[in-house]
């Protein structure tokens, strides 16, 4: 049929786009109305002085709420600035609430009078009742019904102690539905709403829960990034491994002092060390050492880290910082962890030893490469620095052999073209020689004695 159709005019005969388009022309309309017409001041009678002493000694404790006014802890309904009870649903005023014009078009605002304007706003009656039929559907396992009722409670009274409390039983409701990534966006959003909430030892069980179960799934059965899962209910549409890691941030981020923080670190390292991804997983065992040292995991973490020091060392051509950095933790562990190692302590200190001999090597390396060019001077410098600081190394012994075979050597080579530069004259033009004493040299370290 034609959409422009007399017939498509009559009533109960419009067409689904007609009325969808009218439905959201209707509720533009209706926010509209209430962005311009914010409602009558309201007079309220003196307050008493019972009253007055008791707003005077709870106003700094109070939260102002955007459009209903003043919330203490512990009563019901809002307060305006003087300590008068709101009982209505006119508003608070034009003086109490500033927010403006520019302020009350925006989506958020718009979207928020339009949902009253349709009786989709804030009460506090209908949230109450969301919230007991939840806890009903709860008690029964019917945990797909008790989430829609807690999200209807904490949806129709925002702000306040009620939406904290739905929005931890919806994300309790997902979680034992195994519905664990619904389960997760809530316990986000409480934590992002609430972040001192009551209920942040609770959900930091629960999200590490979720995180050790993604983490496994995703060892037993790994999949590319970009492949969705398409069967498994209880995992992320994409990178369980990803999502897993997120999580474990989450917690560390979110409930930095709390049972479960060093868990978190130490689960995201070890993830790292399985996947070969040394650098972070060497970050992170470093992280935990330093930042939580009274942690169950210091033992593992000095162990594990030391194995990513030595993996992630390339060579006496590349940064020695790493052989320093595993020498001091091999010596940690020898000092702190005396019990812990067992067997392994033997092994320890081989490593401890071959960490040595690689940062001899290091200088010895040096040191051969400037004799080979004949640079006599520096080489007797890094051949002296491995026989002083290495005694215990072969290669101390060694640089003792090449030290005495070019003893009689000059410092520095002598220039390809020495010979031209006798035989042309003294430059007239060179400037008059400076001599500086010895004793300021010495102390031109810490800039003493040098005028």
């Amino acid at each position: 049929m034609n959409s422009s159709s007399p017939n498509n005019l009559l009533p109960g005969r419009q067409s689904p786009a007609s009325c969808a388009f009218l439905v959201a022309l209707a509720l533009l309309l209706a926010g509209g109305c209430a962005i311009f017409n914010p409602g009558p001041e309201v007079e309220y009678p003196p307050l008493t002085a019972e009253q007055s002493e008791w707003w005077q000694a709870n106003r700094q404790h109070a939260r102002y709420v955007k459009g209903k006014g003043y919330y203490v802890e512990g009563t019901s309904g809002f307060f305006d600035h003087e300590g008068h009870r709101i009982t209505s649903d006119l508003g608070i005023g034009a003086e109490e609430d500033k927010r403006g014009l520019l302020a009350r078009l925006a989506p958020k605002e718009v979207v928020a009078s339009a949902k009253k304007a349709v009786g989709q706003g804030p009460n506090e009656g209908v949230a109450k009742n969301a919230l007991a039929e939840g806890d009903s559907l709860f008690r029964q396992k019917k945990y797909d019904d008790a989430l829609k009722a807690y999200r209807t409670a904490y949806k129709r009274w925002p702000d306040s102690p009620l939406e904290e409390e739905s929005i931890f039983k919806a994300g309790e409701c997902a979680f034992f539905a195994d519905d664990y990534v619904n389960a997760e966006d809530e316990y986000e959003l409480l934590i992002k709403k609430f972040q001192s909430t009551q209920f942040l030892s609770q959900v930091t069980e629960r999200r590490f829960s979720i995180g050790r179960y993604w983490e496994a799934k995703d060892r037993a059965h790994p999949k590319f990034v970009l492949i969705p899962n398409l069967t498994d209910g209880t995992l992320p549409r994409f990178d369980t491994g990803g999502h897993a890691l997120k999580i474990y941030e989450r917690i560390r981020l979110d409930d930095p002092i709390g049972p479960r923080a060093d868990d978190a670190v130490m689960a995201t390292a070890n993830s790292y060390f399985l996947k070969g991804r040394w650098d972070d997983a060497d970050y992170y065992y470093g992280l935990l050492r330093s930042e939580f040292p009274k942690s169950e995991h210091q033992y593992q973490a000095h162990l594990l880290g030391l194995r990513c020091k030595l993996i992630r060392y390339q060579g006496p051509g590349y940064d020695g910082s790493q052989l320093d950095e595993a020498e001091d933790i091999a010596t940690q562990l020898l000092t702190q962890f005396p019990q812990d190692l067992g067997d392994e302590r033997e092994r320890v200190v081989q490593v401890r030893a071959e960490v040595r001999t690689q940062r001899a090597l290091r200088e010895y390396d040096m040191a051969e490469f400037y004799a080979k060019n004949e640079y006599y001077g520096a080489a007797r410098h890094y051949y002296t620095k491995v026989v002083e600081d290495y005694p215990d190394t072969k290669l101390a012994e060694q640089s003792r052999t090449k030290m005495t075979g070019f003893a009689a050597e000059p410092a520095n080579p002598t220039p390809t073209f020495q010979w031209l530069v006798d035989i042309l004259p003294a430059s007239k033009k060179s400037g008059p020689q400076i001599s500086i004493p010895t004793e300021n040299v010495a102390s031109s370290a810490d800039g003493k004695n040098l005028k």
